[in-house]
């Protein structure tokens, strides 16, 4: 004789044990900790190329000053402040190219901070880098002229 058994169609369901749970929400919590750290350093990185492009903007309106024939000593003066921006040096020198002779230049070199951090970066806070760091470029400028042939004109309004 056949033995007949009636199962309960709830019965073949299983339920998660208290191990599988916990095992699911620690992955589920170290993903989100590398999306979040992820985060962090893409926003760090994308502050340090802006004070970058700042930096190196400066440095082209200090070159075009100085092609234009602004005397070295005013180019500083005539620049706006930049906080990113901590020194730009004008170092007189020579070029020389095969077959001329060598021709007079200046080397312009900016120095700026990359990184806006105040304090060292400590195990437990981020503070974007250390706060020591910085960072140079430097471009090497002919002038045609040697000063302007007459003062620029002043514009007291424009159209």
């Amino acid at each position: 004789m056949k033995r007949l058994s009636v199962t309960h169609p709830l019965s073949r369901l299983r339920a998660y044990t208290l191990i599988e749970a916990l095992v699911a929400s620690s992955i589920l919590a170290i993903g989100m900790g590398a999306a979040s750290s992820m985060s962090l350093a893409l926003i760090t990185q994308e502050q340090i190329t802006e004070r970058s492009e700042k930096a190196i903007a400066y440095l082209e309106n200090a070159a075009l000053l100085y092609q234009a024939g602004i005397p070295e000593s005013q180019i500083t003066a005539l620049l706006p402040p930049e906080p990113v921006v901590t020194s730009l040096t004008l170092t007189p020198g020579n070029l020389t190219v095969s077959n001329h002779e060598p021709m007079p230049s200046t080397l312009l070199t900016v120095t700026w901070k990359p990184s806006d951090a105040n304090s060292s970066s400590g195990v437990d806070r981020w503070t974007g880098g250390s706060s020591t760091t910085s960072r140079s470029a430097s471009i090497n400028v002919i002038r045609v002229n040697p000063t302007l042939a007459s003062p620029l004109p002043r514009v007291d309004f424009f159209d």
